[in-house]
């Protein structure tokens, strides 16, 4: 009996374990304990999705910052509608007729040509050139407008390349003759949208293109014998034109009030630069200094500049030079060129080192740099406070 009786207990026990574990199981906490833990084949794939969605989740974070930006550029989805329906009339033969808007890759070579003087290094002049270029989009408008019509009314009176030129160019002037009107409600919005943008960008496309012939003409143009004859001015000869050396002979030459009257013809080979445009539009200077891209060194330039009529000739370089031997070099050669050419100018020359002020005697007034400021500072020595007492003198001159 106690044998048995000790046999029937673990029984009973191993009884009530399973009753209560699969009572246990019926509740949401233990199904998904089972589900997700318990049973392998559940709980792999569990593991897997989890696994993707953290990979998923380092590519996005990648490639999150870059890739809604190309996806939302401009060009790119240019060439989305531009390069897509060829690809799918490759494997879809019924729509090989589809006409496809290729005239929207004019604004692709717009950005094509900006990117390109961007990353290439060119020459002054022709990058500067470019610069004006590709902020014109005068051409691209015209030719997006002109094609734009001829697309949409292909389902309408079907107008030739011809008819949508005169068209735009009818509309654009505001003429508006009436003999070619578009007829489809798309042609119709299409065109309301061009005026409106036509109205905005072409006055200041036309004021850019005015300016930017206005300039080419000083620079590659002449200062007339005209003016010459009836007009004061005096030539100003610099290897390369820096804002702060412009800004001190304007404000120092225009100061006396004798010279008022007088127009300052800029002689210089290089392109201005921003800065030094910038300045040249203000209009208290765009009335006065006249810019003449050209070499000193040159007899046609200094004809250009009608040396032979100036009232004076000034021949500076800039206290900036790192080779300053060769700035007087340079300095010289246009020295003796003005005097050949123009003998009976004055001449006004700044050198920077006082050995070199031998080879300019021929000059009527000549500025040593280094000599100017060893004086100052040997002045300074016996009388304290000299320079600054001449600087100020000089700088607050009135010709009085």
């Amino acid at each position: 009996m106690p044998l048995l009786s000790g046999k029937r207990k673990p029984v009973a026990c191993k009884l009530l374990v399973q009753v209560e574990f699969y009572m246990n199981e019926n509740t949401f906490k233990e199904r998904l304990k089972l589900f997700f833990i318990k049973n392998q084949r559940s709980s792999l794939r569990i593991r897997l999705f989890n696994f993707s969605l953290k990979l998923l989740s380092c590519l996005l974070y990648i490639i999150r910052g870059n890739i809604w930006e190309q996806i939302l550029r401009i060009p790119f989805i240019l060439e989305i509608i531009n390069a897509v329906p060829f690809i799918i009339s490759i494997f879809w033969p019924s729509l090989r007729n589809l006409f496809v808007p290729v005239f929207l890759n004019c604004w692709l070579a717009k950005h094509a040509l900006e990117n390109m003087i961007v990353s290439i290094e060119v020459k002054i002049m022709m990058r500067t050139f470019m610069s004006h270029l590709k902020d014109l989009s005068l051409i691209h408008i015209c030719f997006f407008s002109i094609c734009g019509i001829q697309h949409l009314e292909r389902i309408g009176k079907k107008l030739n390349l011809f008819d949508s030129l005169y068209f735009c160019i009818v509309t654009f002037s505001t003429v508006g003759f009436g003999d070619v009107t578009p007829e489809t409600w798309s042609s119709k919005l299409f065109v309301v949208a061009m005026i409106c943008v036509a109205l905005v960008v072409l006055p200041i496309q036309f004021e850019q293109l005015a300016y930017l012939w206005m300039e080419r003409q000083k620079s590659g143009g002449n200062y007339s014998r005209h003016r010459a004859q009836t007009e004061k001015h005096v030539v100003l000869c610099v290897s390369s034109l820096k804002i702060d050396l412009l800004m001190d002979f304007l404000n120092e030459f225009y100061a006396h009030p004798r010279l008022q009257d007088y127009y300052v013809v800029i002689l210089c080979p290089t392109e201005m630069d921003v800065q030094v445009r910038r300045v040249l539009q203000i209009p208290m200077w765009s009335q006065r200094v006249i810019y003449l891209q050209g070499s000193a060194l040159k007899d046609q330039d200094l004809l250009r500049a009608k040396m032979d009529d100036a009232e004076a000739c000034f021949i500076l370089s800039s206290r900036c030079e790192v080779d300053r031997t060769s700035s007087d070099h340079q300095t010289i050669l246009r020295a003796w060129a003005v005097k050949d050419f123009a003998p009976n100018c004055p001449l006004y020359v700044q050198i920077l080192k006082p050995e070199n002020k031998f080879h300019i005697k021929f000059a009527d007034h000549v500025v040593c740099e280094e000599e100017f400021k060893y004086a100052m500072l040997a002045l300074n020595c016996i009388c304290p406070a000299t320079s600054t007492l001449i600087t100020l003198l000089v700088h607050t001159s009135r010709g009085q």
